[in-house]
């Protein structure tokens, strides 16, 4: 015989854990704007500011609102059933995000919801629910006492935190770096409802504002740059897409910081791989999904995965929606492709270096394979190389050669490595002073002109570096005017 015994958690002890579930500030805004979302909400406006020595932070919709009963089972912890079948455009899946995401931030969670005229507000409060250790949430009608109530839609739910302790200590009002908090969060959510704030094709018509600032969506493909290579779209499995895409190289932004912006936080290395969407809201980014490693050669390719909310299960979406798993049917496909998806970045950093090593552009670095072996060395007979050896007489040149030899020999290969793969964009030659590099293309030129007419030497220098780069630096030390 058994008996059953009831274990009721104990509030006190549950509510504190369940604000460790791991949740960043940003993300949750993200899933506070997801019921905003789901209720068909066109307008966001989010306030974060600091008010009477505290921070505070208040989230208003114009959705379609709830009514007293709805709203307090909205209150509830596990207000739905992940089970239970989703419409295609709802963002939510346990019936716990709204109030784990707040609690992550806040201590005290107030939501007014007003439909059809009527108006409704309740607060948890975790410090009345330690303090009584109960379940038990507060209804509010002093409405005019609540920030930001005055600017609540006809219809609509105003989602308040305050004393947000995670960000500002205990009592609400330790220092912040509010500027970089609310910078990381409207760069957060330009990137992971970029697809809404651009009015994409089948997504509902959001605008989101932040401290009075409209958010601009930032695309992660930058798809409205013609120098981005983009694949068709494909059908991996039954609710699953894929497309690929290979961002532009920094050779073709006029501005850096353009460059920089579509290298999201973090930059390209970072960020590169996959960006899976749920219902067109981005839940993950930047992961190859254990995959394939990040290296330098792929740091421009992205994969984008859309799948639908009826896919969360097999996908083992979690709370946050910042966790998954991606299925073995979409694994042993994405793997037999993740070598295509990689070609067109390593054949943007590849084409760059063909330009250093390709016999045809008098390299100062010779290339040879043995084997499994690569090796790089200093090539002797570089016209500038070769013309000052000629200089020398034969124990000169000997000397000349063996310290060549020594050079070349330590090539910093590990120091490179590991440059490169963090950011390959900042790893550069040392530049060369305007003294020396006019005396190099003169003498460059002059052992060139040996073998090669006016006309062809020109040509020959135009083409290659570090001539091509500084072309005016060129014909000026030549002596030159270009018609």
């Amino acid at each position: 015989m058994t008996d059953e015994i009831e274990l009721t958690p104990e509030p006190k002890i549950l509510i504190e854990s369940l604000r460790d579930i791991g949740y960043s500030f940003e993300s949750a805004l993200a899933d506070v704007i997801d019921n905003s979302i789901t209720a068909n909400a066109s307008t966001i406006n989010i306030m974060a500011l600091p008010v009477n020595d505290s921070f505070k932070v208040a989230i208003l919709d114009d959705g379609n609102g709830l009514d007293r009963e709805s709203l307090l089972r909205a209150m509830r912890l596990g207000s739905s059933n992940p089970r239970d079948e989703r419409a295609i455009g709802d963002l939510g899946r346990f019936g716990l995000g709204l109030k784990t995401a707040s609690f992550s931030q806040c201590r005290r969670l107030t939501v007014v919801s007003r439909r059809d005229g009527q108006t409704s507000a309740f607060t948890w409060d975790l410090d009345t629910v330690v303090r009584e250790n109960s379940w038990s949430v507060l209804e509010r009608t002093d409405y005019n006492e609540i920030f930001g109530y005055d600017t609540l839609p006809e219809n609509g739910t105003l989602v308040l935190w305050e004393k947000v302790d995670r960000l500002t200590g205990g009592n609400g009002s330790g220092r912040v770096d509010y500027d970089r908090v609310i910078s990381e969060a409207q760069d957060h959510l330009s990137l992971v409802f970029h697809r809404f704030l651009s009015k994409e094709k089948g997504t509902p018509n959001l605008n989101i504002s932040f401290n009075g600032c409209g958010l601009e969506p930032l695309d992660p493909f930058n798809m409205s740059n013609d120098a981005t290579q983009a694949s068709p779209e494909e059908i991996v499995c039954t609710g699953v897409t894929l497309r690929s895409f290979t961002l532009p190289h920094i050779s073709t932004y006029a501005d850096k910081a353009a460059y920089e912006r579509y290298g999201l936080r973090g930059g390209y290395l970072r960020n590169q791989g996959v960006y899976l969407y749920r219902a067109k809201r981005l839940i993950i980014f930047g992961t190859w999904f254990g995959l394939a490693k990040k290296t330098a050669l792929t740091q421009l390719t992205r994969v984008k995965i859309d799948i639908g909310t009826d896919q969360d299960e097999t996908w083992k979406i979690d709370v946050k929606k910042v966790s998954a798993q991606m299925p073995e049917i979409v694994r042993k496909r994405v793997k037999t492709l993740i070598q295509a998806i990689g070609a067109p970045s390593r054949k943007v950093y590849s084409r760059r270096g063909a330009r250093l090593t390709s016999p045809d552009v008098y390299p100062i670095w010779t290339r040879s394979e043995n084997g499994e072996k690569t090796t790089y060395g200093i090539n002797m007979e570089h016209p500038l190389v070769r013309a000052f050896g000629n200089e020398l007489d034969d124990s000169l040149r000997n000397r000349f050669n063996s310290l060549m030899a020594f050079i070349g020999s330590m090539l910093p290969t590990e120091a490179l490595f590991y440059d490169i793969s963090n950011n390959a964009d900042a790893v550069e030659s040392q530049r060369l002073s305007h003294d020396d590099f006019a005396t190099n293309a003169r003498t460059f030129y002059a052992a060139i002109m040996q073998f090669k007419d006016e006309e062809g030497a020109i040509e020959s220098m135009r083409s290659i570096e570090p001539y091509r780069s500084r072309w005016n630096e060129t014909l000026s030390a030549l002596g030159i005017e270009e018609l």
